[in-house]
């Protein structure tokens, strides 16, 4: 099985906050599902993968539930969660799977709403992007350290 690559932003700025975004993601649900900083469960199917980049079928993505890489769901930290290359890349995001996790957890009402908002058009501009990748890289650094403490 070949998975795919997702296609990065032709801007840097954009990709380093989605850099620092998806590091949050992953490091935030390592925690929260195996108590670690390094391996984290799968939200789809349930294994447990390193979050830091190892071979392709090996790691951890930061998912979106909703497909897509629209603005207004992109940084959205309750539609992105850990889930593993193969679930993410090669079974294409596992989407009902996905689905049903965030309404057991969330409810109908939000999923619904995130339908209805997840084609409504945000423009970010390089200011915006260079806040969020250090509002990330903060919130990154503050997890590490409460775990290290």
């Amino acid at each position: 099985m070949r998975c795919y690559r997702i296609k990065k932003s032709s801007n840097p700025k954009e990709n380093t906050a989605w850099k620092w975004f998806a590091k949050y993601i992953k490091t935030r649900d390592a925690i929260k599902t195996t108590g670690d900083i390094y391996y984290a469960k799968c939200i789809t199917c349930g294994e447990v993968h390193p979050i830091e980049d190892t071979e392709d079928r090996d790691g951890m993505d930061a998912g979106h539930a909703i497909p897509g890489r629209m603005n207004s769901i992109l940084f959205n930290e309750d539609l992105v969660n850990a889930q593993c290359r193969n679930c993410n890349r090669t079974n294409k995001g596992e989407k009902q799977m996905y689905k049903q996790v965030l309404i057991d957890r969330h409810g109908q009402d939000f999923w619904d709403f995130w339908q209805t908002e997840k084609n409504k058009p945000v423009k970010f501009t390089n200011f915006d992007y260079e806040q969020i990748s250090k509002s990330y890289r903060e919130k990154y650094k503050a997890l590490i350290k409460g775990c290290v403490a």
